[in-house]
């Protein structure tokens, strides 16, 4: 599936990694500037494979290969893998905050909404494994943390909505945004089960996240007020229809 065309150029690097106009949560640079630990370097081994296969799927022996130590120093720090995806949730807690509360400078930005949207989306890129239902059967903790963050994630959306309709640009009520937020994160949580559901992938790819924002996009977009400029239609240089069942 190729979309080149479909965002402003730099929509495109963003959805290719990172995370604009959102700020740096100071552990965040902390870790950025460290050396990073044993235990560091196990969590983002875990964090890999499990987005790759599922926690199911990966052993700790896997684990401890990919890390380059020995299966009984990965147990020195983790004696569960249910203990590992519980501290990538803490770390997943934070990136949420960190991109759910952007800058003031993407805010003044013609194109914010389409920014933001990809930064949520660079987001469920990085941290996919929590999407899937089974790591909650495995962590079965972490689902009431998990109503929390939603519920506050989607305050976040809501609040930065309003703050886009009162520097006019956007024409939504409170009810139309209320709409729009639950229809987004319903949009942005489920896509890639419809992909594997009704069209048969199984491996996610970057092409694939670029047509799961196109469908939380066209939900911004009836809202969007002439200052953002028009995206280009969907359908020009896009190889495949995933929305098109026979």
């Amino acid at each position: 599936m190729q979309l080149s065309g479909v965002y402003p150029s730099d929509v495109n690097a963003h959805i290719a990694g990172g995370h604009a106009g959102a700020a740096m949560h100071p552990n965040e640079r902390r870790m950025a500037q460290e050396k990073p630990s044993t235990r560091e370097r196990i969590l983002e081994e875990c964090r890999r494979l499990f987005n790759e296969r599922g926690p199911a799927e990966v052993t700790t022996a896997e684990i401890s290969a990919a890390v380059g130590i020995s299966e009984g120093n990965l147990h020195y720090h983790f004696r569960r893998k249910e203990q590992m995806v519980e501290a990538l949730f803490d770390a997943f807690e934070l990136a949420l905050e960190r991109v759910a509360v952007p800058g003031r400078e993407l805010e003044r930005r013609s194109d914010a909404h389409r920014i933001y949207t990809s930064n949520w989306f660079n987001l469920i890129w990085e941290w996919r494994f929590l999407y899937g239902v089974s790591v909650y059967r495995l962590a079965p903790s972490l689902q009431p943390r998990l109503r929390r963050l939603t519920d506050k994630g989607q305050d976040h959306v809501r609040q930065f909505l309003r703050r886009m309709a009162a520097a006019g640009m956007f024409n939504c009520s409170q009810s139309d945004i209320d709409r729009l937020v639950i229809n987004a994160w319903i949009v942005g949580t489920y896509w890639i089960d419809y992909l594997r559901s009704r069209q048969g992938v199984q491996t996610v790819t970057r092409e694939h996240l670029r047509w799961g924002l196109a469908q939380v996009e066209a939900l911004f977009m009836p809202f969007a007020l002439p200052a953002t400029p028009p995206k280009t239609a969907l359908g020009e240089g896009e190889g495949q229809n995933y929305g098109h069942t026979h």
